[in-house]
């Protein structure tokens, strides 16, 4: 009688799973949760799986292949929980028992090099790819190589992969759409639209072509397309943060301020379940556009100010605009409570060293730099805390001699770097499109170009990466290795460029005091500068942004020139004096972020 109970249950379970119904499922698996009968554990399993709960749906799914080592599907499974849990050497350990019994399971294959490219490790991820194209006729692994080309900013591999898949293989829609983020990366923005085109043609129900479309389009400085295919890709997907944060950010640039914010007061007025996101979405484009009473009117009136780790981090940079800091530490502390978050974790050390509590800071610091070793945020502000309390640790962290400067060479085929420099420069102008700044940038009155700059497939800016990364070598070189110091550890680490920009600065046009979080290393080009005497445009390093007391002056300061490299570490606090502009003159760098490759 039990064993008919049982299967009519592990029956009825299967069918909830299949309808997407994991709580119903589990509901009735749990009477027998006692019993040794492998499908029940494995179905409690999937059950805890479809709710993300890892360690719970681990448990089962390991009790179940214990029962029942024959199955490799079971192992599978766990390898999945592993992975998507983020731990990636539990994961690889359960499929490569995977692949040790089964050498040709083209699933496993599959996983191995898909897991090792999210980590970062090209090489493994290539092996695996490799072996799996051999006996592959779908396309997914000469895909996959594609994509592990252009994790790597091998953009010419990755296109050749991509055009390689068959077009009727059953990934080729989704090659085609990398195909066009390549082509997008190298600015060819003709091809790139040619391809999302192609598949927001055969799948229209897909939000993402039409969104990349848009991004190809405002980059192109063609703000009408690009406004169109935004609003397209909303009435796919009407609350998707995402889009509307780049239909909004286009109308910001562009100078549309009258069209700002409205596509999501529209969406919430008849969204149900994605009432929160949109909100929050809504709260924070508001502070990135100083419009610090709106943002302050869309928390209160929220309803959701109290659970929300993102509303209680406006709400302690709202404070602290007030110096109100103690509200603000007590904001982002209920923050991390909520969601404990690397960049919060970081601002919440920010506002305890604002009110001079450096055990706090420095234990905040201390923590999250066990978790992210090389996290430039929580290293910079541990150099503020270091020149509070201890001059000879900042001294050893921010060594005046760590900024480096060198002049742009002449590449190859120029007799100069001025008659490159003018090259360079009349095809930076024609790049910047903008209106005003992105909303989220450090600049004031200027535009930036952002989007990879020097991976654009043009030949002036193909020399200068070349030219540049040159120079930037052989100025490294003056530096020696140190083997415990955050930035002197990796002078011999393999890199990559993690970021590259240009900035024009106009009248009264600055950087306020701000760090490069994605870089290790961060290398700005002089293109067009001042030619006077005064401090106009002078970059300093070692101001944070802090009120008194703690708004140390710089620790170095740098009189920039035309064709000047300056070369810091991306942790060093650094900004501008206004640039003072005539009429017809500006301010143009090329800044690029360096970082380490690395898991």
């Amino acid at each position: 009688m039990q064993t008919n109970e049982m299967n009519t249950t592990l029956k009825n379970a299967l069918n909830h799973i299949q309808a997407n119904q994991p709580s119903q499922a589990l509901f009735m698996l749990e009477k027998f949760a006692h019993s040794n009968h492998p499908d029940i554990h494995y179905l409690i399993g999937i059950c805890h799986k479809a709710q993300e709960n890892w360690p719970l749906a681990i448990s089962s799914l390991s009790t179940a292949y214990k029962l029942s080592p024959q199955k490799s599907e079971i192992l599978s499974h766990i390898a999945k929980c592993y992975w998507l849990s983020a731990q990636y050497t539990q994961a690889e350990a359960h499929y490569l028992q995977i692949a040790s019994n089964q050498p040709t399971h083209q699933e496993t294959i599959k996983n191995l090099a898909l897991l090792y490219l999210e980590q970062n490790k090209f090489s493994a991820a290539e092996k695996w790819a490799m072996k799996g194209q051999g006996a592959d006729r779908s396309g997914q692994f000469t895909k996959i190589l594609g994509d592990i080309h252009k994790a790597q900013d091998n953009l010419n591999e990755a296109i050749k992969c991509y055009l390689a898949v068959p077009q009727d293989a059953p990934v080729a829609f989704r090659a085609i759409h990398n195909l066009g983020l390549c082509y997008k990366l190298q600015t060819k923005f003709e091809l790139a639209i040619q391809c999302f085109q192609f598949v927001h043609t055969h799948a229209p129900e897909q939000y993402e072509p039409l969104y990349n479309l848009g991004d190809c389009y405002f980059a192109n400085g063609q703000f009408q397309l690009a406004q169109q295919a935004y609003q397209h890709a909303l009435k796919v997907t009407p609350y998707n943060t995402t889009v509307h944060k780049a239909l909004n950010e286009l109308y910001w640039q562009n100078g549309q301020h009258e069209l700002f914010a409205i596509s999501i007061k529209e969406a919430l007025y008849t969204a149900t379940d994605n009432k929160r996101e949109l909100t929050e979405c809504l709260a924070e484009l508001y502070w990135n556009t100083n419009q610090y009473q709106a943002c302050k009117a869309c928390i209160t009136n929220s309803g959701v100010a109290s659970s929300s780790s993102l509303m209680q981090t406006l709400l302690g940079r709202l404070a602290a605009k007030e110096e109100r800091f103690d509200d603000a530490f007590q904001h982002l502390d209920n923050a991390n409570k909520i969601t404990p978050e690397h960049d919060r974790l970081c601002e919440q050390a920010k506002f305890a060293l604002q009110l001079g509590n450096f055990d706090v800071a420095n234990q905040l610091l201390l923590n999250i730099l066990k978790q992210w070793p090389d996290s430039q945020l929580a290293l910079a502000w541990l150099s503020v805390l270091y020149r509070a309390t201890d001059e000879q640790k900042h001294q050893h962290l921010c060594d005046p001699n760590f900024v480096l400067t060198t002049t742009l060479s002449a590449p190859k085929g120029y007799d100069s770097n001025e008659t490159f420099l003018q090259e360079l420069e009349a095809c930076l102008i024609a790049l910047h499109q903008g209106k005003q700044a992105p909303s989220e940038q450090t600049l004031v009155n200027g535009s930036q170009i952002s989007g990879g700059l020097l991976n654009r497939d043009i030949d002036i800016i193909a020399k200068t990466k070349t030219q540049l990364l040159a120079d930037v070598d052989r100025c490294l070189n003056q530096l020696s290795a140190e083997q415990d110091h955050p930035f002197l550890a990796h002078l011999h680490s393999e890199r990559k460029i993690t970021g590259s920009w240009s900035v024009k600065l106009s009248e009264q046009g600055f950087h306020v005091s701000h760090i490069h979080p994605a870089g290790w290393i961060s290398v700005v080009l002089y293109i067009n500068t001042p030619e006077d005497d005064s401090n106009s445009g002078l970059i300093e390093f070692g101001r944070p942004p802090l009120a008194p007391p703690y708004d140390f002056p710089p620790f170095k300061s740098v009189k920039p020139r035309r064709g000047q490299i300056v070369i810091f570490p991306s942790y060093f606090w650094h900004g501008t004096q206004p640039f003072q502009a005539t009429d017809s003159s500006y301010r143009m760098t090329l800044p690029l972020d360096i970082g380490i490759l690395k898991n």
